[in-house]
Parts: C-alpha cells; structure tokens; sequence
C-alpha cells in the first residue's frame, strides 16, 4: 500500500489538476483566499514517543468537531493533499499527523528512528498526539478517521483508549491484508477481462494463497489498476485549488514513504483486526468503497458483523474502490456531514 498517495497524485496530474506544495511556510494558508477570523491554520512540532512529530490543524471554526486523519501507507503523508478537502475545513478542524517514518516528521529524524518503527509504537504515537491536540483545543473528545494503513493504527487506538474519540471512522478498512487480497482474485480475474496484460499475470500467479509478497505486491498493483477512477472535478475544485500552480514535491516525501513501508510492510502483513478486538465502546462508521478489491469490502463486511459496538454502521459508497476517500470526495464528505458529524457533536453536549 506504500503507492496509496503516489497514486492519488498520479490521477490528478493525468487530467492536469495542480496539487498544492508541502512547504513549510505553505502551512496555514487559506486555498480560498478569505480570511479566517473563528479558525486555526497552523502546523508544528509536537513531542510524541520521544521525538518530534509534524501535526497540522486548520479549520474555519473551533466549534466545529475535531478530525485527526491517520493517512494510509504506510508513510503516505496525507499533507500535499491538503488544498483538495478544503471542504472538509468548514465542518471540521482537520488535523493531519506526519507519523514517525513519514513526511516533516521523516525529514527531521530520517533512519534514525528504524529501530522505533513499529505498529504498537505508532499507535502510541497516535494516542499521545490525540491527547495533545484535545488538550490544544480545549476539547474533550475527537473524530478519528482511518485509511487504510491508518485504518490499523485506528482499531489499535480505540482499543487502547476509547475515551479519546467520540467516533472512529474506518475506510479501506483493514482487517487481515492478505486474506482479503485472497478473496478480491476471483473478482480481479473478471475485471481483466479487457486487459490482456492483467489477464497473462493474474492467470500466470494462481488462485491464493500465494508463496511470497511479491506476488501479493502483484494482486496490490492490479487492484490500483482495474478499481474504478476518480470522479471528474467540481465546480468548487475548479475555482479553488485547481487555480494553484503546479508544486514541487519534496524528496523526503518519497524518502519516507520508502523508508516507512521497507521497515512496516511485513508488519502491516501480520495484523489481524478481529484477532486484536471485535467488542469496542466507541461508535463506528466504516465507509467502503463499493468495489474495493485491496481492503477488499466482503472481507471489511465480515469483521463489521463480528463488531459491538455503542452504535455501528456500514456504508458502502459505488462506483468507488479503495481510495474512495480521494476519489469520490463528496459522497465521502456527504456521509461525514449527516452521519458522523451529528454524532461527533451529541457526544460533546
């Protein structure tokens, strides 16, 4: 899953949508050009399991629920994608965390931390950054929402200490990685139909259980190709952040993201979410993709019947596949705003 932001960034750029830069002094601008008086648009370093972590956090009104995004990857910083939710900003006070082995967090400590890189250790991570950020804003609880690789860190930390978050929202919910790259074969076989190449190599590897990750690598790379594309631009991106010039991408971000899955890629392998926990007392959102074939759904669909939970709930979005939070941007917020938003809000009366 080491691709999931390369590949974001590659369907945009295929129909020339500029993405914004991750520069430092870039933080805290605002892509529509008005000012704002109620918010906060600032980013900075915060001391988390002995290191210093990059977080950012913008939003238009503090009143508004706080959303902290655990990006996929691992290592896929989610912060040159930041002008793009813009939206989001409205309704939440979004903040992003570079995790240890990624992003401004990577380029401050880069392999000096290898021997930290771990699943618990960043989860860890992720729960002294959640008390930070509550304590920064003067809140009692936060939204957490998880994709993908994130969405492993998600299922730790609520386990861990659900006191934090008033919602965990999972997309490309991981459950057991490679038991659901298994059961997407039969589907993915149907999809390359039409692609001779998919066909010759997906024929060539065989039903699952596969020998080695290499060929598990291969049924990832597949699933990017033949899943559903992104929907075209609104109106709104059209005006706002698709007016930026086209940035240039520092090296550390594709410096972490290799260094991040190199030393987590196994890792991410061996984790079983119905093993660690099924019975949790935070309220659950998972929001799917429809087709998704890498976190394939009918595997998410399993652990989400084994769940108990205060409240729980399973939307399927179609037309969409693992990267549904990139590419259908407003079904995806739209379930935000009727679904978690009100829950996020209940919860701080």
């Amino acid at each position: 899953m080491r691709w999931v932001v390369l590949q974001v960034i590659a369907v945009f750029m295929l129909v020339n949508l500029p993405l914004s830069a991750i520069a430092q002094d870039d933080v805290g601008g605002n892509t529509s050009g008005e000012p704002v008086v109620t918010g906060i648009h600032e980013a900075m370093y915060v001391r988390a399991g002995g290191i210093d972590q990059w977080v950012q956090i913008r939003g238009d009104n503090l009143a508004n629920p706080v959303l902290l995004w655990l990006n996929g990857g691992p290592g896929g910083s989610t912060m040159p994608e930041t002008p793009i939710f813009r939206s989001w900003e409205r309704h939440f006070t979004v903040v992003m965390w570079d995790q240890r082995g990624e992003g401004k967090t990577y380029e401050k400590h880069g392999d000096s931390i290898a021997d930290t890189m771990s699943v618990e250790q960043i989860a860890a991570d992720g729960i002294e950054i959640s008390r930070f950020v509550l304590a920064h804003l003067h809140k009692q609880q936060l939204v957490l929402l998880g994709h993908s690789w994130g969405s492993i860190l998600g299922i730790h930390m609520i386990d861990s200490a659900p006191q934090l978050f008033s919602v965990y929202v999972g997309t490309g919910q991981v459950t057991n990685l490679p038991r659901q790259l298994e059961a997407a074969y039969p589907t993915l076989l149907e999809l390359a139909i039409s692609n001779e190449e998919a066909m010759q190599e997906l024929s060539a590897l065989g039903p699952p259980p596969w020998p080695s990750r290499s060929e598990y690598d291969r049924i990832e790379h597949w699933e990017s190709e033949l899943e559903p594309p992104a929907l075209p631009p609104t109106e709104e991106d059209q005006q706002t952040w698709m007016q930026l010039p086209m940035p240039e991408f520092p090296q550390y971000l594709d410096d972490g993201e290799e260094f991040s899955y190199r030393l987590l890629g196994a890792a991410m392998d061996k984790e079983d979410m119905p093993a660690l926990a099924t019975r949790f007392s935070v309220p659950i959102v998972l929001i799917q993709g429809q087709a998704d074939l890498l976190t394939t759904t009918s595997v998410v669909r399993e652990y989400f019947d084994q769940m108990q939970a205060p409240d729980k709930l399973l939307i399927e979005i179609p037309d969409a596949g693992h990267n549904v939070i990139f590419t259908s941007r407003e079904s995806f917020l739209e379930q935000l705003l009727t679904i978690v938003r009100p829950m996020a809000v209940y919860a701080e009366l």
